[in-house]
């Protein structure tokens, strides 16, 4: 009788353990859980400033620093450290003016156009946000597939605790403008032209436009001048432009150039 009932406080004894366990490993749940959402909206929340960009911004002046740094270098980090602190402080046309020259000067560093996409957010312009956001994951992915082999290592050296990886870069931005009802997939990055090839084309484009101007407008242009200023007892054709006198009722030069074409 003892043993029986023993053996039934023993059951509900077990029973309260495997209950207060259950329901310690639900709190314990919920906690990592909430845990986990605060450190990666802290995550997210912190991945849109411009505060993880400013280390990146000491790293390139003590870089510059040096006397052996390239010129272009130098100037490249006067324009982005301005820029970046400008957004900073909230003067989002004033970052943009220097970091537009920034992106020409280096295109390949993805941190330029992180920042112009930041400003013209805070700016209230959101599709071109958009277009510069997936302009950084495109320069992000170029750069991990082994691309800028000249500028990887000083790009990768700016990425502190690699920060800015593909992967997790491309999700944070997914979900960042899904607020504002836009698919990351949709958008396409704004075009880049290289300096060099814009002056390459508007050579081009000036060397076609002179040689229509010189074989159509010039004479045009000397035809209306010789008709206007036509010696009395002759008159121009205005076909060929040449000065025939008033006995020829045709042309000379025609005339000769019909009969040759014939013959």
């Amino acid at each position: 009788m003892i043993d029986l009932y023993g053996c039934i406080i023993h059951n509900r004894y077990m029973k309260t353990c495997y209950i207060l366990a259950g329901i310690f490993a639900c709190i314990a749940i919920l906690h990592l859980a909430s845990t986990a959402y605060g450190q990666e909206h802290y995550s997210q929340t912190k991945f849109f400033t411009t505060e993880r960009f400013l280390l990146a911004a000491q790293i390139l002046e003590a870089v510059t620093a040096d006397r052996r740094a390239k010129k272009d270098l130098r100037i490249f980090t006067k324009y982005f450290n301005d820029g970046a602190y400008a957004v900073s402080n909230g003067n989002y046309q004033t970052a943009l003016n220097s970091l537009y020259k920034a992106r020409r000067l280096w295109p390949e560093y993805f941190g330029t156009d992180f920042l112009i996409a930041l400003s013209l957010e805070r700016k209230g312009n959101i599709k071109q946000a958009a277009r510069f956001y997936k302009a950084y994951l495109d320069k992000l992915k170029t750069l991990e597939s082994g691309y800028f082999p000249i500028s990887a290592p000083l790009i990768k050296g700016l990425n502190v605790g690699a920060v800015d990886t593909y992967s997790i870069s491309k999700i944070r931005i997914e979900d960042h403008l899904k607020k504002y009802d836009i698919e990351l997939a949709h958008i396409k990055a704004p075009f880049f032209m290289p300096p060099l090839m814009k002056v390459a084309l508007l050579l081009f484009f000036g060397t076609v436009v002179g040689i229509i101007i010189y074989y159509t407008v010039v004479p045009y242009l000397k035809v209306r001048s010789r008709i206007k200023n036509t010696p009395p007892g002759y008159w121009v054709c205005r076909r060929c432009g040449k000065i025939n006198p008033d006995l020829l009722k045709e042309c000379a030069k025609c005339a000769f150039g019909n009969q040759r074409s014939s013959g």
